[in-house]
């Protein structure tokens, strides 16, 4: 009975043991090597781009999103939409407007690997200066604003893919409600 005891105390640790030491991913599984090598982490580099013009009235398509109040809508200009490759950032232009006619349009950029956002310039329609540049665009976090977080609700439905951001026909998709949850094989799959 004591022996019996000590061969299962034996074999248990051993279990454990073996658990402890087992491979951390499937290369290590089949080669028994580790793959200690540090990842090329390239400095991010935001590319200069230019400001379109602001759409006229028609272009606009409305995005419905929760966190703007009753009275307030959001709207997007598909035709103006554009993904960077080079830098990864989505820009756009995106109009804030009341139910009274009060609006805002920005244009706009978003980092979806960063959750960070950039106004570059402010779009007033009955001006005659239609369009402001910022002097300074500044990253901010998407989680920093305070109430009303129409942004993140924006990153998080419609432009982002965790922290890729989506393709243009994607994000018309998502603004329709045709979109799925996050597939983490989307940067793989070439569906353009």
């Amino acid at each position: 009975m004591r022996g019996t005891r000590k061969l299962l105390l034996l074999s248990l640790l051993l279990c454990v043991g073996g658990l402890w030491a087992a491979p951390t991913d499937r290369y290590e599984e089949l080669t028994g090597e580790q793959d200690d090598f540090e990842a090329d982490v390239k400095e991010w580099k935001e590319f200069r781009t230019e400001i379109p013009p602001l759409p006229e009235d028609d272009a606009w398509t409305e995005v419905p999103l929760d966190a703007l109040p009753k009275n307030m809508h959001a709207f997007l200009d598909m035709d103006s939409l554009n993904r960077s490759d080079k830098d990864f950032v989505l820009r756009y232009w995106l109009l804030i407007r009341s139910d009274k006619g009060a609006y805002t349009a920005t244009w706009e950029g978003l980092r979806c690997s960063a959750r960070e956002y950039v106004i570059y310039a402010w779009g007033y329609k009955n001006r005659k200066v239609a369009l402001r540049r910022a002097k300074q665009p500044r990253w901010r976090p998407l989680s920093a604003q305070s109430s009303g977080n129409y942004r993140l609700e924006l990153a998080d439905d419609v432009f982002c893919a965790g922290e890729t951001p989506r393709r243009k026909f994607q994000i018309e998709q998502a603004v329709k409600g045709l979109y799925e949850a996050h597939n983490p094989f989307n940067n793989w799959m070439n569906d353009d």
